[in-house]
């Protein structure tokens, strides 16, 4: 029998939610906040984790990264009110392996959850490079060059984000609604401090920078370094 937790403060919806997978067989551990939730995975087994983006304490999405940081590797279905296409990547992108969108029918929640629990239990991030920049998302390990490099966890989170969108120029603010995206207090002071950090981590002396500036259009990581048609622009 697989082990279920679900994660939802909405209590009647959890409470449906929950009987209509134990009347399909599943063994379902209920909770309704994000802390409850941690605590949970820090001490139980589970096959699968059912979890709600918006919630009071902390969101899902936090919740997300904070297991995936601890070496988590569970499959996550996140379910959410957000219906638009950066949402969703964003919740992919923060470590979900599927997404459903509220409101749900069950019978499909209930194939999305049979899909997630056939794949493999070994299967894991896949291991990221660019340059002599490697990053294991599973282990949330960063290594230049072969040596290993620890960062502050939001520029991890910087990394992490180009690193999974190469040759893609992001500005500031779009930086801040996917890497920030429930930090109310994030500015673009705020993303140019932690490009500057994230720099000095990763950049070589005497190369150009891993993450280059382009002028009037944001930040970019290019997958295959080419001088020739590389426009470094300004610096911070």
């Amino acid at each position: 029998m697989s082990k279920i937790l679900l994660v939802e403060d909405e209590l009647d919806l959890l409470e449906l939610t929950s009987i209509a997978l134990s009347s399909r067989g599943y063994s379902v551990q209920k909770c309704s906040s994000g802390d409850e939730a941690l605590g949970m995975l820090r001490v139980y087994k589970f096959d699968l984790v059912i979890l709600d983006w918006m919630m009071p304490d902390i969101t899902g999405i936090e919740v997300l990264k904070q297991y995936r940081e601890m070496g988590g590797n569970l499959p996550v279905l996140m379910l959410t009110a957000k219906a638009s296409a950066d949402d969703k990547e964003f919740g992919l992108d923060s470590g979900a392996d599927d997404y459903l969108t509220k409101p749900f029918e069950i019978k499909e929640l209930c194939a999305r959850v049979r899909a997630l629990l056939r794949r493999p239990a070994n299967v894991s991030s896949p291991v990221l490079e660019a340059g002599n920049i490697r990053v294991d998302p599973a282990a949330c390990r960063v290594e230049k060059a072969g040596i290993e490099v620890h960062l502050r966890p939001k520029v991890y989170d910087l990394l992490l984000f180009f690193m999974r969108h190469p040759d893609q120029v992001f500005t500031a603010e779009a930086l801040m609604e996917r890497v920030w995206m429930d930090d109310s207090t994030a500015s673009p002071d705020t993303v140019r401090t932690h490009i500057k950090l994230l720099r000095q981590s990763i950049s070589t002396k005497g190369s150009e920078d891993v993450i280059e500036t382009i002028r009037g259009k944001g930040y970019i990581l290019r997958a295959i370094r080419d001088d020739a048609q590389t426009d470094p622009g300004s610096r911070l």
